[in-house]
């Protein structure tokens, strides 16, 4: 079973809301990792939205395959937990290393778990076009947990109250979903929502700015944008970590260029860069003329390509 054979390379994504109560949805963690698809045969295989094969980072979840009884595709997320949440800059650690050595040294002392919630396919046959509680169920037949996987648990109809606990037991939000949704591999659809605590943007990064004092030897803020045409958002400058600050400077220069690839003219003095990687921020608010106020990084992007990256597609509170 071959993943572009079966056309199943993007997984189905979703839009952004509010929380809410309905009886004809299922609300679930949304446990904020690397998205990803993985395709079950003699070995497992993940390719994140980005279509990119990471199986090799993560060698520790070829042990799933013992959870799994079928050969099917499934959707989900990789994370690190620590004391039973997602850990982003663990997360980072592990999406940033390619040194065979390292991976391994890591997949030990900070192992990933791949978190099920969908099944696309079960011994050849899709399953795509099957409500989404039928594929829940399914999924539920197919998957035993371990260590190393786990189904992820929803419950029914009470949004609200499940946001409110989720939230304050220190996740960044939730997932809701359509009972009778089909998955629509590739597409934004209104029947799964997104329903985040902060406000949170995917931007592009067009360029740097130069660094002073501890920041000398690397960068002050990165300028992002969004949308075709490349728009100016404004810069950030805060929410680094010494090891993030080391490998966005690095990773940047390779993609220094002359040419400023936003729409209008940066004010401040930049390093331009080619407009490739995709980062996420938190933020307060828009201003009227659409600059992120107080934008703290979150984490690069690496699965999301620059053309996700609009200002429809931020998220409320």
């Amino acid at each position: 079973m071959k993943l572009g054979k079966m056309n199943m390379t993007k997984p189905m994504l979703a839009r952004s809301g509010a929380p809410f109560n309905d009886p004809q949805w299922i609300f679930e963690v949304k446990w904020d990792g690397t998205r990803a698809l993985c395709v079950v045969n003699e070995t497992v295989q993940f390719f994140n939205r980005r279509e990119m094969d990471i199986t090799y980072r993560y060698p520790e979840l070829q042990a799933i395959r013992e959870n799994i009884k079928a050969s099917c595709i499934v959707d989900g997320e990789i994370v690190v937990l620590k004391e039973g949440k997602p850990s982003f800059q663990n997360l980072q650690r592990r999406e940033h290393t390619d040194n065979p050595f390292r991976i391994r040294m890591l997949s030990k002392q900070i192992p990933a778990v791949y978190i099920v919630f969908d099944i696309l396919f079960v011994d050849g046959k899709d399953v795509t076009k099957k409500e989404l509680s039928h594929r829940k169920s399914l999924l539920k037949r197919t998957v035993s947990e371990s260590s190393r996987v786990m189904v992820s648990p929803y419950i029914e109809g009470k949004g609200k109250e499940y946001f409110t606990a989720v939230t304050e037991a220190g996740f960044e939000g939730v997932m809701a979903k359509r009972k009778d949704s089909l998955y629509y591999p590739g597409e934004r659809s209104e029947a799964w929502l997104k329903i985040k605590k902060t406000k949170t943007l995917d931007c592009v990064i067009g360029g740097f700015t130069e660094g002073e004092g501890q920041r000398a030897p690397y960068f002050g803020a990165l300028l992002l944008g969004v949308g075709q045409p490349f728009t100016f958002v404004g810069k950030v400058g805060t929410g680094f970590s010494h090891e993030g600050l080391t490998h966005i400077y690095e990773m940047l220069k390779k993609r220094e260029t002359d040419t400023n690839p936003f729409a209008e003219k940066i004010s401040v003095k930049a390093h331009f860069v080619e407009p490739v990687y995709v980062c996420e921020v938190k933020y307060l608010e828009l201003t009227p003329d659409k600059k992120l106020r107080a934008p703290i990084f979150l984490r690069l992007r690496p699965d999301k390509d620059p053309e996700e990256c609009t200002l429809t597609s931020f998220n409320y509170e």
